[in-house]
């Protein structure tokens, strides 16, 4: 698409008699390149904040400044433009939407007398879209990291941005309407011959009030963010997380660009085996740990949640790699320990045995039929390590009675009742060996509950 063909557009010409009341001299501001484009992009919804900032040349009287939006996803209810000197002698007076046009919107500025101004336009857009992806790389002996995020955005909004300020925002935000519904609408503020109080408009005014003093809010507070050691600057406002990209982007309609979010070197992991059949079936799962922290290297803001391609280095050096799956991160708060799942390993095995089974303490009604016991097990965990490195095992059980009791426990390191149903064995089997967990498991039956 030609680069310029859904500008915006300021009129340099006299808005037609039928659109506008008469005027006894209609100058128009005069366009000036963009100065600044700042865009907020939400991941949690197909919303995205734009603030286009411009110095215009208003001349003394009225000057009638045009806003199209043809072809976009730009929500028309959202508009608004602001003169940043409250001080200079300018008003505006009046926005209309012509009649017969249906994606045109006109702010009339009254200048006492001739002037420049930078002024500000905001609005919401849909069709622009963020998705962090990580690249980890495990050292040989499974005891550091390089941790690599980048930022893909893609731009699918009808519009070119370019030279834009690009800020990433994530937290759950509550649309009562979706933005690309409301661009879509041949009349968003009612009939456009319809006064300014009529009555069905009200609701959309007071929506876009709303919308617009808390991201006016959020756009405040992104622009106070202080400098990171690294190309993204973060901040906090309310319940969401802002990351400013480090210099502009231009963000044209139909491409992605890729950008790098964060990069740390030799993290320190925690490599713990899981074995869980209730979620694994009976593989053991290799998990790698990591804390976000500034001691990892990674800051003091959370991470955004994205997928996670995983690699194996074969050497010391880093340089010979095998591929180790993918996994999907959720968000990671700063100072949390996450978790990522490598995929499973054959060389660790766990077996569970039954050594013994019996029924004890049994009861009876008053005729004689059997109304409860107690279920005994006596089991053994096998465990085993055929890898070249020490091998920290957590296993996972699940009882489906939540009458139980465990007793005679031989041989784990940790032993944790989890919850009602779930209980946690924790082992270390040295390179090459074998080792075993002994354990009665009681389940209290009928009566016996």
């Amino acid at each position: 698409m030609h680069p310029y063909r859904f500008l915006l557009l300021f009129s340099l010409c006299a808005i037609p008699a039928a659109s506008l009341p008469a005027l006894a001299r209609v100058d128009t501001a005069v366009l000036t390149e963009t100065r600044q484009i700042q865009a907020h992009i939400y991941n949690s919804a197909d919303l995205t904040l734009i603030k286009d900032t411009r110095i215009l040349h208003f001349a003394e009287g009225p000057n009638p400044v045009r806003f199209s939006w043809s072809g976009t996803l730009i929500d028309p209810t959202s508009l608004s433009l602001e003169i940043f000197d409250p001080a200079l002698p300018l008003e505006i007076t009046q926005v209309q939407f012509p009649a017969g046009e249906t994606n045109q919107a006109v702010w009339h500025v009254t200048a006492e007398k001739s002037c420049r101004a930078e002024v500000v336009i905001r609005y919401f857009t849909s069709g622009l879209s963020w998705e962090p992806r990580y690249t980890a790389i495990v050292s040989r002996d499974q005891t550091r990291m390089h941790l690599t995020g980048r930022v893909r955005i893609t731009n699918r909004s009808g519009m070119d941005y370019p030279d834009a300020r690009v800020s990433l925002v994530t937290g759950e935000i509550h649309l009562l309407d979706q933005i690309t519904h409301l661009a879509g609408q041949p009349f968003p503020h009612g009939r456009p011959d319809a006064g300014t109080d009529d009555v069905r408009s009200q609701p959309l005014k007071a929506r876009e009030n709303a919308m617009m003093e808390s991201a006016q809010a959020l756009m405040l507070s992104s622009d106070t963010a202080m400098p990171a050691p690294r190309p993204v600057r973060p901040d906090r406002a309310a319940d969401f997380v802002v990351y400013t990209l480090d210099g502009n982007t231009t963000l044209s309609h139909g491409w992605s660009d890729q950008r790098a979010f964060v990069q740390a070197r030799d993290i320190p992991v925690d490599t713990v085996y899981v074995y869980d059949d209730s979620r694994f079936g009976d593989k053991v799962m290799r998990m790698v740990s990591f804390v976000n922290d500034t001691e990892s290297g990674l800051g003091t803001v959370p991470l955004p949640g994205g997928r996670i391609s995983l690699f194996q280095a074969l050497d010391n050096e880093g340089l010979d790699l095998t591929s180790a799956g993918s996994d999907t991160a959720g968000y990671i708060p700063a100072g949390n320990r996450h978790q990522i799942r490598m995929g499973p390993d054959p060389r660790i095995t766990v077996i569970p045995r039954v050594m013994g089974y019996a029924k004890t303490n049994l009861t009876f009604d008053r005729e004689n039929t059997l109304t409860g016991f107690d279920e005994v097990r006596t089991m053994a965990l096998v465990l085993a390590n055929f890898s070249d490195q020490p091998a920290g095992i957590d296993i996972f059980r699940t009882v489906s009675d939540q009458r139980f009791s465990i007793s005679g426990v031989s041989g784990q390191d940790v032993f944790e009742k989890i919850d009602q149903n779930r209980f946690r064995f924790s082992a270390t089997v040295s390179p090459g060996a074998r080792h075993t967990i002994h354990y009665t498991l009681t389940i209290h039956r009928g009566d016996r509950k």
